[in-house]
């Protein structure tokens, strides 16, 4: 067999793997979700313990005041809450903003520093600010609802627990075709996690809308003020130290990107951020199972994945067109991406009932595009792999907001 012929074989296997691999975890989550939504069943509740909401921002005049107003909302004694913010050298209204609401509602601290030393850093600064036995974390453009605190804290009543978090919903749907599609990914991403918490393998921390006890922060040593995904990297580490972690329905929205640019980079130092930590914690299997240690390794390394996904794709279409390698040769390559990408189409099907309350066939008509899609975070994906291997890690690369809510949020009722 020649080069071509091995390596269309390699990838036969490789795709063939991923699918038995893959297919039982969305499906259970799939299943999950339909008879009892996201999460796990809550504890009793507890006596209010001090809670830190510790919140890092850097250029956020779009958004900062939002967040802000709903924490104010938040339905928790304000006796046991401080929001602790730290702004990193913003260059536009930012540290006004936080200012403004520090100065009507004393719980609310706010630090400025002058050198930003990326988000990790500011969280660890953050931490070290705050008092809370438990630490809450939210990005500048979430939304939390106002029962948040006091769903999350349910999960903390027993003391194994030593993290929980809740989902994210979309807060602008309707902006664009790329936030739609990336709402539509992140609820795959949501059954995904559902399916693995079932099954006991990796599950990573989504960023914001985290909670944590203090003492289990401690014990892992905080967040890698060096990384790329400090959420994700924090994860592997409470994974390797045995902490439970609880998936829970604390509902938050946020923005998703509406422009194709800032969806590139945004997966750009996702993926980038990801194949470090892979890298990173390459011996995992010495502190946890194998089998979480595998899964955890296929997240972390699923831009390449996707990178191989495309080189696939590219390779059946000329086929098709009689250019390269013979079909015939091709074709259990064809058959194993056929499998699947019906349950890919499967599970956005789902995705898109979920959503939708009324225009379903616009809804459904967006299907076609998240071949598209896919395509472009694949890209982003290889980017990442080329500017890993030029440059290394880079110091917060942030996601550039636009405030756009969809309208019926603004009016108050939910999607």
């Amino acid at each position: 067999m020649s080069v071509a012929n091995w390596f269309v074989f390699g990838l036969t296997i490789l795709f063939l793997v991923y699918f038995v691999y893959a297919t039982p975890i969305i499906l259970l989550g799939v299943w999950r979700y339909k008879k009892r939504g996201f999460g796990e069943d809550p504890g009793e509740d507890w006596d209010p313990p001090d809670v830190s909401v510790l919140v890092p921002v850097k250029n956020e005049e779009k958004v900062v005041g939002r967040l802000l107003n709903a924490l104010v909302r938040l339905d928790y004694p304000k006796e046991n809450l401080e929001v602790v913010v730290v702004e990193d050298e913003s260059r536009d209204r930012t540290l006004e903003i936080c200012k403004n609401y520090s100065a009507k509602y004393p719980w609310i601290k706010v630090f400025h520093r002058d050198t930003s030393l990326g988000k990790g850093d500011a969280l660890n600064f953050a931490f070290h600010q705050s008092t809370g036995e438990i630490i809450a974390t939210f990005d500048a453009d979430d939304v939390p609802e106002q029962q948040a605190v006091k769903k999350a804290l349910r999960y903390f009543n027993s003391p194994e627990t030593g993290a929980v978090h809740g989902f994210h919903r979309t807060l602008n749907l309707r902006e664009s075709i790329v936030s739609r599609l990336a709402a539509y990914e992140n609820f795959l991403y949501r059954l995904s996690n559902d399916g693995k918490y079932a099954l006991r393998l990796f599950v990573t921390f989504s960023g914001s809308n985290t909670f944590f006890r203090r003492t289990a922060l401690e014990r892992v040593g905080l967040w890698d003020p060096k990384s790329l995904v400090e959420d994700a990297e924090l994860s592997v580490r409470f994974a390797r130290a045995h902490i439970a972690t609880r998936l829970a329905p604390v509902e938050c929205w946020q923005e998703m990107p509406a422009r194709v640019g800032t969806l590139f980079k945004q997966r750009i130092r996702w993926s980038g951020g990801n194949m470090l930590t892979g890298v990173k914690h390459w011996n995992a299997w010495r502190s946890m199972s194998l089998a979480k240690t595998l899964d955890m390794e296929a997240l972390m390394m699923s831009p390449i994945l996707a990178v191989l996904t495309f080189v696939a794709w590219i390779i059946l279409g000329l086929g098709i067109v009689k250019v390269g390698l013979p079909f015939e040769t091709l074709l259990p390559l064809f058959l194993v991406m056929v499998a699947v990408n019906i349950v890919y189409v499967g599970t956005l099907v789902a995705a898109v009932v979920s959503s939708a309350r009324s225009s379903m066939l616009s809804h459904l008509g967006l299907l076609l595009a998240t071949y598209p899609y896919a395509a472009l975070v694949s890209l982003a994906n290889l980017a990442a792999m080329v500017l890993i291997l030029r440059r290394g890690a880079r110091l917060w690369l942030k996601t550039e907001k636009t405030g756009y809510v969809d309208e019926q949020l603004r009016l108050g009722t939910s999607q």
